[in-house]
């Protein structure tokens, strides 16, 4: 490969998306190996003060299909016209054995585009990406920005908490991070991120076992968002006690169909994903099909409660 010329603006940005500390407040969850303690009032990121935060968020995008690669062609179209500053994955990022040999159909030339542009991404694990060496090769691989299986990134006025949601995760020292995590952070916006759905009304369904887990966390921290993917659609419920549930797992997979329930308020299966703007007391949500057609738009206000 050829090297190339990029702005100082693209290679912070690159830095920050491997995961290099370019003044970046970038708290390791304790399910890195290499856990880096930061204390309290270190220094944070250029962007850690801005007014505003945009995103993407998509997940079970690791197919290497046409319907991937036409979700990420739409995506880096919304990046061109409305900048974002990172993309969030929610696990399944490589199909069907989480096998990192496959990462350039799977992930870099279906985001080519964002990612010469210098867009961070950070992911989580899916059920498919512990497949091969317990997903241990993705944590490792920089572009995809995870601190360890599951860690939390202070963005803006948004602070991320990164779960790792499988069937072997380690909840023994993953749930105390998680409570000391959510109680420490003073972010405006508290958006957790994990694989798998809490409340859903698509093929896999609610989890009580995770209502159990993680909901009264959410609600004793005001955790506005949960991302997830694994059902094969998209997603959006009503608050649930000031937390929105946003499945985005239309990222390239075969898709499924979605029953709407009682706490549905936007269902479709279709191959899409969502673009966030958190800003004042406001966080958007909007969700695109790999047409460019408009899915969904919600707006929520700082108690999680939908505006309008």
């Amino acid at each position: 490969m050829e090297p190339r010329l990029i702005s100082r603006r693209n290679l912070l940005r690159l830095l920050l998306g491997g995961g290099l500390t370019a003044g970046l407040l970038l708290r390791r969850g304790a399910g890195s190996e290499d856990a880096l303690a930061i204390p309290v009032g270190a220094p944070t990121d250029s962007s850690s003060s801005a007014a505003e935060l945009r995103w993407l968020a998509v997940a079970d995008t690791g197919g290497g299909n046409s319907a991937q690669r036409a979700v990420g062609a739409r995506m880096a179209a919304v990046h061109r016209q409305r900048p974002v500053d990172l993309v969030v994955l929610g696990g399944d990022n490589i199909y069907p054995n989480g096998d990192i040999a496959q990462i350039k159909d799977m992930f870099t030339i279906p985001y080519k585009s964002l990612l010469e542009a210098g867009v961070p991404f950070h992911a989580v694990l899916g059920n498919h990406d512990i497949r091969t060496g317990n997903g241990n090769p993705q944590v490792a691989y920089p572009p995809f920005g995870m601190k360890g299986r599951w860690y939390n990134l202070r963005r803006g006025p948004v602070e991320f908490f990164m779960l790792d949601t499988n069937v072997n995760a380690d909840w023994g020292r993953q749930l105390p991070w998680l409570q000391q995590a959510l109680a420490a952070s003073a972010a405006p916006w508290k958006v957790v991120v994990g694989h798998h759905p809490i409340y859903s009304s698509g093929y896999y369904g609610n989890d009580g076992a995770a209502q159990a887990r993680l909901g009264p966390l959410f609600r004793r921290h005001g955790v506005q968002l949960y991302i997830n993917g694994h059902d094969h659609n998209y997603e959006r419920t009503k608050p649930i006690a000031g937390t929105t549930y946003l499945v985005v797992g239309g990222g390239g997979a075969y898709l499924r169909d979605v029953n709407p329930n009682g706490n549905t308020a936007r269902a479709i299966s279709v191959h899409s994903f969502a673009e966030l703007s958190a800003r004042g007391n406001q966080l958007e949500i909007q969700a695109w099909d790999s047409s460019g057609s408009s899915i969904d738009r919600a707006v929520l206000d700082r108690s999680g409660q939908l505006v309008g």
